[in-house]
């Protein structure tokens, strides 16, 4: 009996190996979103009518600033009529379900990411020569306003239109769409600013496109995902 009793009031001395469970926190309870989401078809009538809206916008600007004198020529014309349906087709490769309902897949969306200032800036090098003697410092800025003023609105509409949008790698997917949306402010820069010089077509126009998918990151990282 003696040894029995011994043996039980040794129990006392042996760690419990669940203590440290036991003194965690509870765990947070999920709360139900906000807002309720978007039916399919309530998602894509508000992304036609951002698009509309976005595309409004730039056309108006362009107005605004008043078209370059040789715009209807095939030498300006058919550039940035293809530089807008690549934007176009890219906004729907980026947008468009896939098989089951599924996003287009990550490396698509990388890819877009890569191809977009890297086809901007080979197309500049490869079409426009440095200027000499050099464009003043004042045309820079001007171009740099107008595309900061064009592009404020079509970035926060998609920003607002998709919220709580992406299953799947929401930065990569909102870089994509920024600086799908920045090839769409380039081409309504392209309509009213004709200087043609290397320097000031990759820096100043091409800005919307870093800014876009640079801002389209953050936000997708910060609010994108569904």
């Amino acid at each position: 009996m003696s040894n029995e009793r011994d043996l039980l009031s040794g129990l006392k001395d042996i760690p419990d190996p669940a203590a440290h469970l036991a003194a965690r926190p509870p765990p947070v309870v999920a709360e139900a979103p906000a807002e309720p989401s978007l039916t399919r078809p309530a998602r894509e009538r508000r992304s036609w009518s951002a698009l509309l809206a976005g595309l409004g916008w730039i056309l108006l600007v362009s107005w605004w600033e008043g078209f370059r004198d040789d715009l209807p020529s095939l030498r300006v014309a058919v550039p940035l009529a293809v530089t807008a349906v690549l934007s176009g087709l890219g906004l729907l490769l980026a947008l468009s379900p896939r098989a089951r309902g599924l996003p287009a897949g990550v490396r698509a969306i990388q890819t877009l990411v890569v191809a977009v200032p890297a086809g901007f800036l080979a197309a500049a090098v490869a079409t426009s020569p440095v200027a000499d003697p050099p464009v003043p410092l004042d045309q820079h800025l001007r171009c740099v306003a107008s595309a900061v003023g064009t592009a404020v609105l079509p970035f926060a509409l998609a920003a607002l239109v998709l919220r709580r949008s992406f299953l799947s790698a929401p930065a990569w997917r909102g870089a994509a769409i920024g600086a799908l949306c920045g090839l769409g402010v380039v081409v309504g820069i392209g309509t009213h600013c004709d200087i043609d010089d290397l320097l000031h077509i990759a820096f100043a126009h091409g800005l919307p496109i870093a800014a876009g998918a640079l801002l389209g990151a953050a936000a997708g990282s910060l609010r994108g995902r569904a």
